[in-house]
């Protein structure tokens, strides 16, 4: 299975997406910022303000009703009572303490003290929906008894002390929760979701407006590349595309033109080598002399072979022959079996059928020279048909030959190469090993050489599955 994001449309949907993502994280956390800092600032103004006011009504009040006004004052976030000595005995040098008190005393003026600290304590949101709002039975300063099971859960929050002078003898000591970090607002994030989607889904069908041309220019250069003819690309797409499958399709009509061109000629060129060299046969066939008509002859016959192998090279993957899908085992059985008949050492180890699509008597061909160099060069060859573990279908044949150098190994599939050494002691034109590598490549698949541990040499048709 194909995995989307090797894909052109997997591959710019997770960029694009990924990039939203990330410009979101960073807009999200700039306003997380900014907004908790905004809260704060709103809330410490809040308290500077309602401190101030009480401690001047406190200082406009007699010492003698003070204590009982700030008991009954009733202040949702702020808690206030009147003493003889201030809670705070010396101010932190900053936080929010610092700037409420020093906010505080600007206002008012005298000894205004201030400290914070950072509690934790039940959401007051949750206490809200629990108890209901002030108000329905209930005053801000009421205390309801602890319970750990229903305290709701936990938040952090800063809480501000404050110790304000009112006169020689008495201070106001007021102590101010204000809110800690929040939440981003669902709708934010409901919003983020949103965009990611129609982001990704408009990169989506902007990617797959592109690569549905290009994976049709692909398998049109595929089939192609496999000897197919008349093979056209849809021009469909961004002009880039269509440019792009355009200039493909003329291509490819030219180098049918060209393919035309070469089987004429060679067709052409078959017929007038055979006719000479038929005639020098017949001339041949008329000398006296035993051992002169040999050696002609015998000469006459490695033309005929020549010219046969350079015609099926030369025509190796342009047969207009029909793909079809057949078993290659039974193929490779049968062959073996001809092969046998002909005194040819070749087996057959192929007893699994292993289903493939191609063109059966190209095909047949490249197997057959395969198994006569086996058992022309390594005095016998095995034949196995079987699937590799990346679903491609390998025709392989062995034999326990001398094997080749390895600096040779590139050069044996170059027409009209042949090995030296053990190998080179037997006649041949050296075209087997092209022919069948010209093959393997219009099928789309490969020639794989190699020599074999401790001895032998295998050749490989590897094709796609």
């Amino acid at each position: 299975m194909t995995n989307p994001l090797n894909t052109l449309t997997g591959r710019l949907v997770l960029v694009t997406i990924m990039a939203v993502l990330l410009s979101y994280t960073v807009a999200f956390f700039i306003y997380a910022n900014e907004r908790g800092a905004a809260l704060r600032r709103a809330a410490e103004t809040a308290v500077i303000e309602r401190v101030a006011y009480t401690a001047e009504r406190l200082r406009e009040t007699p010492s003698s009703q003070r204590a009982f006004m700030a008991e009954t004052i009733r202040d949702f976030s702020i808690r206030y009572s009147v003493d003889e000595t201030p809670s705070i005995t010396a101010s932190s040098p900053s936080g929010p303490g610092a700037r409420v008190s020093r906010a505080v005393a600007q206002r008012i003026g005298g000894d205004v003290r201030g400290s914070s600290r950072t509690v934790e304590a039940p959401s007051r949101r949750w206490r809200v929906l629990r108890d209901g709002p002030p108000g329905e039975g209930r005053e801000f300063g009421h205390r309801e008894r602890r319970d750990d099971a229903g305290e709701g859960p936990m938040v952090r929050s800063t809480e501000v002390s404050l110790s304000v002078q009112l006169d020689n003898a008495t201070w106001l000591n007021a102590r101010a929760r204000l809110p800690g970090p929040r939440p981003a607002p669902f709708s934010v994030l409901v919003g983020a979701l949103v965009s990611i989607i129609a982001v990704g889904i408009g990169a989506a069908l902007i990617s797959r407006q592109i690569g549905r041309p290009l994976a049709d220019l692909a398998n049109a250069a595929r089939a192609l590349g496999s000897g197919q003819a008349n093979v056209s690309a849809p021009v469909s797409g961004p002009d880039d595309v269509r440019r792009a499958s355009t200039a493909f399709n003329a291509m490819a009509e030219r180098l049918g033109r060209q393919l035309n061109r070469q089987r004429q000629m060679l067709w052409a060129l078959s017929h007038d080598l055979r006719t000479p060299i038929t005639a020098i046969r017949l001339r041949a066939e008329l000398i006296e002399d035993e051992a002169t008509r040999q050696r002609l002859l015998g000469s006459v016959e490695e033309m005929e072979r020549l010219t046969e192998q350079a015609l099926s090279l030369a025509r190796a993957g342009a047969s207009e022959e029909a793909r079809s899908t057949v078993d290659l085992a039974e193929i490779a059985r049968t062959l073996c079996g001809e092969l046998q008949d002909m005194g040819v050492n070749a087996t057959a180890d192929a007893p699994q059928a292993v289903m493939a699509e191609c063109r059966p008597s190209e095909l047949a061909r490249a197997m057959r020279n395969l198994a006569e160099n086996a058992a022309k060069y390594g005095g016998g060859g095995m034949m196995r048909v079987y699937r590799s573990p990346a679903n491609e279908v390998v025709v392989e044949v062995s034999d326990d030959g001398p094997g080749v150098a390895p600096d040779q190994l590139s050069k044996l599939a170059a027409p009209f190469f042949r090995a030296d050494d053990a190998r080179s002691e037997a006649n041949g034109a050296g075209l087997g090993l092209a022919i069948a590598q010209a093959i393997a490549e219009a099928h789309g698949g490969r020639l794989v050489l190699e020599n074999r541990i401790p001895r032998g040499f295998s050749a490989k048709l590897v094709l796609p599955g």
